[in-house]
Protein backbone atom coordinates (compact mmCIF):
# COMPACT_ATOMS: atom_id res chain seq x y z
CA UNK A 1 0.00 0.00 0.00
CA UNK A 2 1.49 3.68 -0.85
CA UNK A 3 1.82 5.71 1.71
CA UNK A 4 -0.42 8.92 2.54
CA UNK A 5 -0.85 11.59 4.63
CA UNK A 6 -3.13 9.89 8.13
CA UNK A 7 -5.11 12.95 8.13
CA UNK A 8 -6.04 12.34 4.14
CA UNK A 9 -6.40 8.44 4.55
CA UNK A 10 -8.67 9.20 7.16
CA UNK A 11 -10.90 11.34 5.44
CA UNK A 12 -10.93 9.06 2.54
CA UNK A 13 -11.75 6.31 4.81
CA UNK A 14 -14.95 8.18 6.15
CA UNK A 15 -16.48 8.29 2.84
CA UNK A 16 -16.15 4.88 2.15
CA UNK A 17 -17.42 4.12 5.99
CA UNK A 18 -20.52 6.36 5.38
CA UNK A 19 -21.43 6.00 1.56
CA UNK A 20 -19.68 2.66 0.08
CA UNK A 21 -17.47 4.83 -1.86
CA UNK A 22 -14.90 7.58 -2.78
CA UNK A 23 -15.34 10.81 -4.61
CA UNK A 24 -12.94 13.73 -4.92
CA UNK A 25 -15.53 16.21 -5.23
CA UNK A 26 -16.85 15.39 -1.78
CA UNK A 27 -13.39 15.56 -0.78
CA UNK A 28 -13.25 18.83 -1.68
CA UNK A 29 -16.36 20.36 0.08
CA UNK A 30 -15.40 18.49 3.13
CA UNK A 31 -11.75 19.96 3.21
CA UNK A 32 -13.77 23.43 2.71
CA UNK A 33 -11.91 23.93 -0.99
CA UNK A 34 -14.66 24.08 -2.65
CA UNK A 35 -17.48 26.14 -0.71
CA UNK A 36 -21.13 24.52 -1.25
CA UNK A 37 -22.78 27.58 -2.27
CA UNK A 38 -20.35 27.59 -5.24
CA UNK A 39 -21.51 24.01 -6.38
CA UNK A 40 -24.64 24.52 -6.07
CA UNK A 41 -24.20 27.59 -8.36
CA UNK A 42 -22.08 25.11 -10.68
CA UNK A 43 -25.21 22.83 -10.88
CA UNK A 44 -27.37 25.77 -11.86
CA UNK A 45 -24.83 26.62 -14.97
CA UNK A 46 -23.88 29.89 -13.14
CA UNK A 47 -20.75 29.12 -13.23
CA UNK A 48 -18.58 27.41 -16.13
CA UNK A 49 -15.99 26.02 -15.20
CA UNK A 50 -15.54 24.56 -11.27
CA UNK A 51 -12.11 24.73 -10.51
CA UNK A 52 -12.11 28.32 -11.24
CA UNK A 53 -13.79 28.99 -7.63
CA UNK A 54 -11.65 25.88 -5.88
CA UNK A 55 -9.83 27.69 -2.64
CA UNK A 56 -6.47 27.49 -2.48
CA UNK A 57 -3.49 26.82 -4.71
CA UNK A 58 -4.48 25.00 -7.96
CA UNK A 59 -0.86 22.88 -7.37
CA UNK A 60 -1.62 22.05 -3.75
CA UNK A 61 -5.28 20.51 -4.92
CA UNK A 62 -4.14 18.74 -7.50
CA UNK A 63 -1.15 17.10 -5.46
CA UNK A 64 -3.95 16.68 -2.61
CA UNK A 65 -6.39 14.50 -4.97
CA UNK A 66 -3.78 12.76 -6.82
CA UNK A 67 -2.69 11.44 -3.58
CA UNK A 68 -6.06 10.59 -2.37
CA UNK A 69 -7.08 8.68 -5.81
CA UNK A 70 -3.65 7.18 -5.40
CA UNK A 71 -4.32 5.47 -1.84
CA UNK A 72 -8.14 4.48 -3.14
CA UNK A 73 -6.52 2.36 -6.26
CA UNK A 74 -3.64 0.86 -3.48
CA UNK A 75 -6.77 -0.49 -1.95
CA UNK A 76 -8.20 -2.16 -4.77
CA UNK A 77 -10.94 0.78 -5.29
CA UNK A 78 -11.99 0.73 -8.84
CA UNK A 79 -12.29 4.10 -10.69
CA UNK A 80 -15.36 5.37 -12.75
CA UNK A 81 -16.67 8.34 -14.49
CA UNK A 82 -18.99 10.25 -13.43
CA UNK A 83 -21.03 13.03 -15.59
CA UNK A 84 -22.57 16.22 -13.92
CA UNK A 85 -25.50 17.63 -15.41
CA UNK A 86 -27.49 20.80 -14.38
CA UNK A 87 -29.89 20.54 -11.86
CA UNK A 88 -33.53 19.97 -13.36
CA UNK A 89 -35.41 23.02 -14.70
CA UNK A 90 -39.19 23.34 -15.78
CA UNK A 91 -38.98 23.93 -19.78
CA UNK A 92 -34.93 23.22 -19.89
CA UNK A 93 -33.31 20.47 -21.69
CA UNK A 94 -32.15 17.54 -19.73
CA UNK A 95 -30.56 15.98 -22.34
CA UNK A 96 -27.74 19.35 -22.14
CA UNK A 97 -24.00 18.84 -22.41
CA UNK A 98 -22.75 18.05 -19.09
CA UNK A 99 -21.06 20.32 -16.45
CA UNK A 100 -17.09 21.07 -17.16
CA UNK A 101 -15.42 20.92 -13.92
CA UNK A 102 -11.81 21.81 -15.66
CA UNK A 103 -10.21 22.97 -18.70
CA UNK A 104 -7.25 20.79 -17.73
CA UNK A 105 -8.34 17.23 -18.90
CA UNK A 106 -6.29 15.49 -15.91
CA UNK A 107 -8.24 17.98 -13.46
CA UNK A 108 -11.53 17.05 -14.91
CA UNK A 109 -10.84 13.49 -14.81
CA UNK A 110 -9.67 13.49 -11.27
CA UNK A 111 -12.81 15.25 -9.59
CA UNK A 112 -15.37 13.72 -11.80
CA UNK A 113 -14.38 10.25 -10.79
CA UNK A 114 -15.53 8.16 -7.97
CA UNK A 115 -13.53 5.32 -6.53
CA UNK A 116 -15.88 2.37 -5.39
CA UNK A 117 -14.89 -1.58 -4.30
CA UNK A 118 -15.29 -3.61 -7.62
CA UNK A 119 -18.14 -5.54 -6.33
CA UNK A 120 -20.04 -1.89 -6.43
CA UNK A 121 -18.57 -0.94 -10.22
CA UNK A 122 -21.41 -1.08 -12.70
CA UNK A 123 -20.68 -4.56 -15.02
CA UNK A 124 -21.79 -3.16 -18.11
CA UNK A 125 -21.22 -6.60 -19.92
CA UNK A 126 -23.50 -7.90 -17.72
CA UNK A 127 -26.02 -5.54 -16.49
CA UNK A 128 -26.31 -3.03 -18.95
CA UNK A 129 -29.72 -4.11 -20.52
CA UNK A 130 -30.99 -5.12 -16.96
CA UNK A 131 -34.39 -2.93 -16.46
CA UNK A 132 -33.65 -3.18 -12.52
CA UNK A 133 -30.41 -1.66 -12.55
CA UNK A 134 -31.37 0.90 -15.21
CA UNK A 135 -34.11 1.95 -13.10
CA UNK A 136 -32.47 2.33 -9.95
CA UNK A 137 -29.55 4.33 -11.82
CA UNK A 138 -32.78 6.69 -13.33
CA UNK A 139 -34.04 7.09 -9.34
CA UNK A 140 -31.02 8.10 -7.79
CA UNK A 141 -30.27 10.64 -10.36
CA UNK A 142 -34.46 11.74 -10.27
CA UNK A 143 -33.54 12.50 -6.81
CA UNK A 144 -30.11 13.95 -7.13
CA UNK A 145 -32.05 16.53 -9.76
CA UNK A 146 -34.59 17.30 -7.36
CA UNK A 147 -36.94 15.63 -9.84
CA UNK A 148 -40.20 14.68 -7.77
CA UNK A 149 -42.16 13.57 -10.66
CA UNK A 150 -39.58 11.87 -12.39
CA UNK A 151 -38.42 9.79 -9.21
CA UNK A 152 -41.97 8.75 -8.42
CA UNK A 153 -42.63 7.36 -11.91
CA UNK A 154 -39.33 5.74 -11.53
CA UNK A 155 -40.07 4.41 -7.90
CA UNK A 156 -43.24 3.28 -9.11
CA UNK A 157 -41.86 1.09 -12.27
CA UNK A 158 -39.54 -0.48 -9.74
CA UNK A 159 -42.30 -1.39 -7.59
CA UNK A 160 -43.71 -3.33 -10.48
CA UNK A 161 -40.44 -4.55 -11.66
CA UNK A 162 -38.86 -5.64 -8.42
CA UNK A 163 -41.37 -5.87 -5.39
CA UNK A 164 -38.87 -7.33 -3.15
CA UNK A 165 -35.90 -5.32 -4.21
CA UNK A 166 -34.00 -4.73 -0.90
CA UNK A 167 -33.99 -0.62 -1.31
CA UNK A 168 -37.66 0.09 -1.75
CA UNK A 169 -38.44 1.17 1.63
CA UNK A 170 -35.14 3.28 1.52
CA UNK A 171 -36.27 4.81 -2.08
CA UNK A 172 -39.54 5.88 -0.16
CA UNK A 173 -38.41 7.47 2.47
CA UNK A 174 -36.13 9.36 0.07
CA UNK A 175 -38.97 10.65 -1.62
CA UNK A 176 -40.55 11.37 1.11
CA UNK A 177 -38.15 13.73 1.79
CA UNK A 178 -38.23 15.02 -1.75
CA UNK A 179 -41.88 15.76 -0.98
CA UNK A 180 -41.00 17.99 2.17
CA UNK A 181 -39.29 20.93 -0.54
CA UNK A 182 -41.18 23.89 -0.61
CA UNK A 183 -43.51 23.03 2.34
CA UNK A 184 -44.68 24.29 5.48
CA UNK A 185 -42.69 22.80 8.59
CA UNK A 186 -45.56 22.04 11.08
CA UNK A 187 -43.24 20.77 13.75
CA UNK A 188 -40.20 20.84 13.90
CA UNK A 189 -38.45 18.68 15.92
CA UNK A 190 -40.18 16.21 14.19
CA UNK A 191 -38.60 17.78 10.94
CA UNK A 192 -35.14 17.40 12.61
CA UNK A 193 -35.23 13.87 13.55
CA UNK A 194 -36.77 12.85 9.94
CA UNK A 195 -33.26 14.66 8.10
CA UNK A 196 -31.31 12.97 10.88
CA UNK A 197 -32.62 9.64 10.16
CA UNK A 198 -32.92 10.03 6.63
CA UNK A 199 -29.29 10.89 6.10
CA UNK A 200 -27.26 7.63 6.37
CA UNK A 201 -29.74 6.55 4.06
CA UNK A 202 -28.91 9.30 1.15
CA UNK A 203 -25.19 8.92 1.43
CA UNK A 204 -25.63 5.51 1.10
CA UNK A 205 -27.67 5.81 -1.84
CA UNK A 206 -27.02 8.81 -3.86
CA UNK A 207 -23.00 8.63 -2.73
CA UNK A 208 -21.22 11.86 -2.73
CA UNK A 209 -24.43 13.86 -4.08
CA UNK A 210 -26.35 13.32 -1.21
CA UNK A 211 -26.32 16.91 -0.19
CA UNK A 212 -28.21 17.93 -3.58
CA UNK A 213 -31.17 16.55 -2.35
CA UNK A 214 -30.97 17.40 1.78
CA UNK A 215 -29.32 20.70 1.58
CA UNK A 216 -32.48 22.52 0.39
CA UNK A 217 -34.65 20.78 3.41
CA UNK A 218 -31.86 21.74 5.80
CA UNK A 219 -32.02 25.27 4.88
CA UNK A 220 -35.99 25.13 5.01
CA UNK A 221 -35.69 24.04 7.85
CA UNK A 222 -33.44 26.56 9.02
CA UNK A 223 -36.01 29.39 8.30
CA UNK A 224 -38.90 27.70 10.44
CA UNK A 225 -36.40 28.09 13.12
CA UNK A 226 -35.29 31.64 12.60
CA UNK A 227 -36.81 32.75 15.73
CA UNK A 228 -35.82 30.07 17.99
CA UNK A 229 -33.33 31.49 20.81
CA UNK A 230 -30.31 28.69 21.27
CA UNK A 231 -31.39 26.06 24.39
CA UNK A 232 -28.72 24.03 25.90
CA UNK A 233 -31.16 21.16 26.13
CA UNK A 234 -32.15 21.18 22.71
CA UNK A 235 -28.97 22.67 20.98
CA UNK A 236 -29.53 20.91 17.63
CA UNK A 237 -33.24 22.77 17.62
CA UNK A 238 -31.55 25.99 16.31
CA UNK A 239 -30.89 27.89 13.14
CA UNK A 240 -27.13 27.19 13.16
CA UNK A 241 -26.84 23.69 13.46
CA UNK A 242 -29.73 23.41 10.40
CA UNK A 243 -27.37 25.80 8.60
CA UNK A 244 -24.13 23.39 9.17
CA UNK A 245 -26.13 20.70 7.91
CA UNK A 246 -26.70 22.52 4.74
CA UNK A 247 -23.09 23.94 4.78
CA UNK A 248 -24.13 27.80 4.79
CA UNK A 249 -21.21 28.62 6.66
CA UNK A 250 -21.60 32.41 6.69
CA UNK A 251 -25.26 31.66 7.87
CA UNK A 252 -23.78 29.75 10.82
CA UNK A 253 -21.56 32.46 11.38
CA UNK A 254 -24.54 35.06 11.65
CA UNK A 255 -27.07 32.97 13.65
CA UNK A 256 -24.35 32.38 16.35
CA UNK A 257 -23.03 35.98 16.61
CA UNK A 258 -26.32 37.56 17.55
CA UNK A 259 -27.46 34.67 20.22
CA UNK A 260 -26.73 36.67 23.47
CA UNK A 261 -23.62 34.91 25.26
CA UNK A 262 -22.77 33.01 22.68
CA UNK A 263 -19.17 32.50 24.24
CA UNK A 264 -20.33 30.71 27.19
CA UNK A 265 -21.86 27.35 24.84
CA UNK A 266 -19.34 25.67 23.83
CA UNK A 267 -21.92 23.91 21.29
CA UNK A 268 -22.09 27.33 19.38
CA UNK A 269 -18.41 28.28 20.08
CA UNK A 270 -17.89 24.64 17.90
CA UNK A 271 -19.92 25.54 15.52
CA UNK A 272 -18.51 29.03 14.84
CA UNK A 273 -15.26 27.66 14.91
CA UNK A 274 -16.51 25.43 12.04
CA UNK A 275 -17.76 28.35 9.84
CA UNK A 276 -14.88 30.39 10.61
CA UNK A 277 -12.83 27.83 8.84
CA UNK A 278 -14.83 27.17 6.00
CA UNK A 279 -15.04 30.45 5.56
CA UNK A 280 -11.36 31.83 5.76
CA UNK A 281 -12.06 33.75 8.75
CA UNK A 282 -8.97 32.81 10.81
CA UNK A 283 -9.49 35.73 13.93
CA UNK A 284 -13.01 34.78 14.16
CA UNK A 285 -12.43 30.82 14.43
CA UNK A 286 -9.95 31.52 17.31
CA UNK A 287 -11.88 33.25 18.76
CA UNK A 288 -14.21 30.38 19.19
CA UNK A 289 -11.67 28.06 20.50
CA UNK A 290 -10.75 30.30 23.25
CA UNK A 291 -13.94 30.04 24.83
CA UNK A 292 -14.62 26.29 24.14
CA UNK A 293 -10.95 26.22 25.93
CA UNK A 294 -12.52 28.25 29.23
CA UNK A 295 -15.73 26.68 29.06
CA UNK A 296 -15.43 23.18 28.24
CA UNK A 297 -11.62 21.86 28.24
CA UNK A 298 -12.45 18.18 28.60
CA UNK A 299 -13.92 18.59 24.85
CA UNK A 300 -11.31 20.29 23.03
CA UNK A 301 -8.80 16.74 22.46
CA UNK A 302 -11.75 15.05 21.66
CA UNK A 303 -12.92 17.21 18.99
CA UNK A 304 -9.24 18.56 18.07
CA UNK A 305 -8.00 14.79 17.61
CA UNK A 306 -10.92 13.42 16.08
CA UNK A 307 -11.30 12.55 12.31
CA UNK A 308 -13.63 14.59 11.20
CA UNK A 309 -12.53 18.00 12.48
CA UNK A 310 -11.85 20.13 8.98
CA UNK A 311 -9.26 22.67 10.47
CA UNK A 312 -5.87 20.74 9.84
CA UNK A 313 -4.20 24.21 11.02
CA UNK A 314 -5.66 24.06 14.32
CA UNK A 315 -5.10 20.57 14.98
CA UNK A 316 -1.15 21.12 14.26
CA UNK A 317 -0.97 23.47 16.84
CA UNK A 318 -3.00 21.39 19.23
CA UNK A 319 -0.49 18.92 18.72
CA UNK A 320 2.49 20.97 18.98
CA UNK A 321 1.13 22.47 22.77
CA UNK A 322 0.69 18.92 24.06
CA UNK A 323 4.22 17.77 22.47
CA UNK A 324 5.37 20.59 24.52
CA UNK A 325 3.40 19.80 27.89
CA UNK A 326 5.11 16.07 27.14
CA UNK A 327 8.44 17.27 27.29
CA UNK A 328 8.02 18.35 31.04
CA UNK A 329 10.28 20.63 33.75
CA UNK A 330 13.89 20.07 33.10
CA UNK A 331 15.42 17.56 35.80
CA UNK A 332 16.73 18.98 39.00
CA UNK A 333 20.54 20.10 38.59
CA UNK A 334 21.26 21.35 42.33
CA UNK A 335 20.53 20.34 45.74
CA UNK A 336 17.71 22.16 46.01
CA UNK A 337 14.61 20.04 44.79
CA UNK A 338 12.18 21.81 42.46
CA UNK A 339 9.13 21.71 42.52
CA UNK A 340 6.67 19.93 40.05
CA UNK A 341 5.71 22.06 37.29
CA UNK A 342 1.90 22.44 37.14
CA UNK A 343 0.60 20.47 33.74
CA UNK A 344 -0.53 22.54 30.68
CA UNK A 345 -4.48 21.75 30.32
CA UNK A 346 -7.02 23.18 27.24
CA UNK A 347 -7.48 25.77 29.46
CA UNK A 348 -3.93 27.14 29.07
CA UNK A 349 -4.26 26.90 25.32
CA UNK A 350 -4.84 30.11 24.50
CA UNK A 351 -2.59 31.44 26.72
CA UNK A 352 -0.19 29.33 24.51
CA UNK A 353 -1.19 30.17 21.49
CA UNK A 354 -0.28 34.30 22.13
CA UNK A 355 3.32 32.98 22.79
CA UNK A 356 3.42 30.62 20.05
CA UNK A 357 2.16 33.39 17.82
CA UNK A 358 2.57 36.56 19.48
CA UNK A 359 1.35 38.71 16.55
CA UNK A 360 -2.10 37.29 17.82
CA UNK A 361 -2.06 39.73 20.49
CA UNK A 362 -2.84 42.47 17.85
CA UNK A 363 -5.69 40.89 16.50
CA UNK A 364 -7.84 38.68 19.49
CA UNK A 365 -8.79 41.11 22.07
CA UNK A 366 -7.42 41.59 25.06
CA UNK A 367 -10.57 42.05 26.94
CA UNK A 368 -11.70 38.33 25.15
CA UNK A 369 -12.31 36.32 28.27
CA UNK A 370 -15.22 36.85 30.02
CA UNK A 371 -14.49 35.32 33.38
CA UNK A 372 -12.14 35.08 35.69
CA UNK A 373 -11.02 31.49 35.25
CA UNK A 374 -7.31 30.60 35.71
CA UNK A 375 -6.84 30.12 32.50
CA UNK A 376 -8.28 33.32 31.47
CA UNK A 377 -6.04 35.41 33.98
CA UNK A 378 -3.09 33.37 31.87
CA UNK A 379 -4.26 34.77 28.61
CA UNK A 380 -4.73 38.33 30.05
CA UNK A 381 -1.38 38.10 31.86
CA UNK A 382 0.16 36.98 28.58
CA UNK A 383 -1.48 39.05 25.96
CA UNK A 384 -0.42 42.27 28.29
CA UNK A 385 3.22 41.05 28.14
CA UNK A 386 3.35 40.54 24.32
CA UNK A 387 1.81 43.99 24.09
CA UNK A 388 4.55 45.20 26.81
CA UNK A 389 7.29 43.83 25.09
CA UNK A 390 6.41 44.85 21.45
CA UNK A 391 5.80 48.67 22.96
CA UNK A 392 8.99 48.42 24.84
CA UNK A 393 7.84 49.19 28.16
CA UNK A 394 10.22 47.28 30.04
CA UNK A 395 9.52 47.52 33.71
CA UNK A 396 6.45 46.59 32.77
CA UNK A 397 7.39 43.23 30.64
CA UNK A 398 9.67 42.19 33.67
CA UNK A 399 6.74 42.19 36.44
CA UNK A 400 4.68 40.69 33.88
CA UNK A 401 7.22 37.65 33.42
CA UNK A 402 7.30 37.51 37.35
CA UNK A 403 3.82 37.17 37.45
CA UNK A 404 3.45 34.60 34.69
CA UNK A 405 6.57 32.59 36.62
CA UNK A 406 4.57 32.72 39.83
CA UNK A 407 0.96 32.06 38.46
CA UNK A 408 2.13 28.95 35.60
CA UNK A 409 5.55 27.46 35.95
CA UNK A 410 5.02 25.46 32.45
CA UNK A 411 3.90 28.74 30.45
CA UNK A 412 6.50 30.61 32.07
CA UNK A 413 8.93 28.15 30.47
CA UNK A 414 7.31 28.18 27.11
CA UNK A 415 7.56 32.13 27.15
CA UNK A 416 11.56 31.73 27.80
CA UNK A 417 11.75 29.33 24.94
CA UNK A 418 10.00 32.18 22.57
CA UNK A 419 12.42 35.20 23.69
Amino acid sequence: MMAIDPELQAQVDAQLLEQGAFSPLDLLIETGRLVYGDYEAWRRREIAVLDAVLMGNPEKIRAHIEAAAGYARSIGLEEQTQEFHAWHAAGKDDNAAPLRISTDPILQRLIGSRFAPTQNAPQMDLFFDNPVVALTNGLVRALRARDLTEAQRQLDRLYAQAPTHADLAAFDRLLAALGHLDHAIEDAQWELDFLLETAPTAKRLLGAQWRDLLAPLWRQLADALDACPFSSDTPDLHRSFALSQAQDWAGVSRCVLVESEWWAQPVLCLRLAQAAFYTKRRIEALTAWCHVCWRAPEQVAQVLEGRRQPDAGMTVLWQQFVEFDEEGAPEPNGPDLIPPEPTLTAADFPAWLLLHEPALAQQLAADLPMGNSPGEEHYRRVHRWVQARRAGREQEEIELRKALKQSHAGLFRYLKRTV
